[in-house]
């Protein structure tokens, strides 16, 4: 099994509050779809089939310092090479101040037909010291709140353990 930081772009752009543009092409007319709209299944979107994405909006975060602390990380987890696609993506943001956690989003990815934000997980995470324990609890919530697709790479259950172990590495690692 690997672990590598890169080829996460589905589950980054869920972590953070961004927006798309489309418009059908060649008109001037646009929408915007927010992230979370953008996806609607395995390989679908919610693009009409003469849209196009013509801007994406990631809003300007200032340092880490004056946002509070926000920092994040992306895990691509693999049971073959590193350029494979996913067993499962995870990707965790935190705002913390000092060692407690201010805000939090975790999404789950490539097990699951769309990016799913961790809800359950993201609510043991804030207010909470970043201790052994609240990473166990985040882990197990993690694994209880989504359901997750077996495949080739494993099954729903060996993913679902994965999510629990790696989602505590990713917050062990954004705790450094």
């Amino acid at each position: 099994m690997s672990v590598s930081t890169g080829n996460g772009y589905l589950s980054v752009c869920s972590v953070v509050p961004m927006s798309w543009f489309s418009r059908p092409w060649p008109s001037s007319r646009m929408r915007t779809l927010a992230v979370g709209e953008l996806y609607t299944g395995y390989y679908e979107t919610a693009l009409a089939d003469d849209e196009l994405i013509a801007e994406v909006i990631v809003p300007p975060l200032a340092s880490a310092a004056a946002q509070g602390g926000w920092r994040a990380v992306y895990k691509k987890i693999t049971t073959r090479a590193a350029d494979d696609w996913p067993t499962l993506g995870i990707a965790v943001a935190l705002c913390r101040e000092a060692n407690q956690v201010k805000d939090a989003r975790l999404v789950v990815s490539a097990a699951t037909n769309t990016p799913v934000r961790l809800l359950a997980a993201e609510n043991t995470l804030r207010g909470a010291v970043l201790d052994a324990a609240t990473l166990a609890r985040c882990g197990d919530a993690a694994m209880a709140e989504v359901e997750l697709a077996g495949d080739a790479h494993g099954s729903s259950a060996y993913k679902r353990e994965l999510l629990r172990v790696h989602v505590q590495r990713a917050l062990r690692e954004i705790m450094v």
